[in-house]
């Protein structure tokens, strides 16, 4: 391209040519926090680089300035530019040629990249979800725990089971349901989420016992396409429980009945108190 010119937009409105300007070092001058008009007169192109930093008034009022210079242009030489926007990161592959950029990505390795990283997130979203990394609410220790429920001890010697296990039952006809299919199990854990506590119980779902085994609210989180999303499930604490009684201070029992047997025991904790509203002036 035989000549070149570059002007420089200042926060005031105003713009100022760059004397030095040319195809050697234009590249060299599109910076993250710049809004500069290109004008190329062989190509009859004005081109307004936008920063991907630049401030949001530069931006707002540059397609003003480059008419104004188109007019000036029209007036002085008698040319008729077409002004076209340019987005950092995302330069037409006309402005990139006609500008001899040598370190600016076309379309084409631009759609490359983001096929290549969409495929890495997509990866590791799904490693994620494989292999859960969490952290589990902390199980009180000893001294923060004060005695069994008595409630709960009645219901499950009711029900013929251990406390300290849930085990088999021996009572005909009632009992803690043992030796389900994974089928089963999604089920039972369904009907007992999407079942909501009633409005006159002040807790939340901590836990859930379902076949001799203790589930837990597990949250993961990940990227998809840059955004970050956050998955809610119940899963099986794989982690090896104690053998003895475990203790529960301060916490409601709910059960699910379902053909005289018991399908599966939610523990609730206390919700957190409301914060009173902030008084107004």
């Amino acid at each position: 391209m035989a000549d070149l010119e570059v002007y420089q937009l200042h926060d005031s409105g105003e713009y100022s040519k760059i004397e030095d300007a040319n195809l050697d070092n234009v590249e060299s001058l599109l910076k993250e926090d710049e809004v500069l008009l290109i004008l190329c007169p062989e190509v009859r192109r004005l081109y307004i680089f936008q920063g991907r930093k630049a401030p949001v008034n530069k931006k707002f009022i540059s397609s003003r300035v480059a008419g104004q210079i188109q007019r000036e242009r029209v007036k002085n030489a008698g040319m008729q530019h077409k002004i076209m926007a340019v987005d950092q990161d995302d330069e037409p592959d006309e402005f990139i040629v006609n500008l001899e950029l040598k370190n600016v990505k076309n379309e084409a390795q631009r759609l490359e990249d983001n096929m290549k990283k969409t495929e890495e997130e997509a990866k590791k979203f799904d490693e994620l979800m494989k292999q859960p990394d969490v952290v589990r609410e902390q199980q009180p220790s000893d001294k923060d725990t004060v005695k069994a429920s008595t409630n709960l001890a009645r219901f499950m010697e009711k029900a013929g089971a251990s406390i300290a296990s849930f085990g088999p039952v021996t009572n005909p006809g009632i009992g803690v349901t043992v030796g389900i299919s994974d089928k089963d199990k999604q089920e039972i854990l369904d009907a007992v989420l999407k079942e909501k506590l009633p409005d006159n119980v002040n807790a939340i779902r901590e836990h859930l016992i379902l076949n001799e085994s203790l589930y837990v609210d597990i949250k993961k989180k990940g990227k998809v396409f840059d955004e970050e999303v956050e998955i809610e499930s119940w899963e099986e604490f794989n982690a090896p429980l104690k053998d003895g009684f475990m203790l529960i201070d301060n916490r409601k029992i709910r059960l699910l009945i379902k053909d005289k047997k018991i399908k599966a025991v939610e523990i609730l904790k206390p919700a957190a108190p409301a914060k009173p509203p902030e008084n107004q002036s």
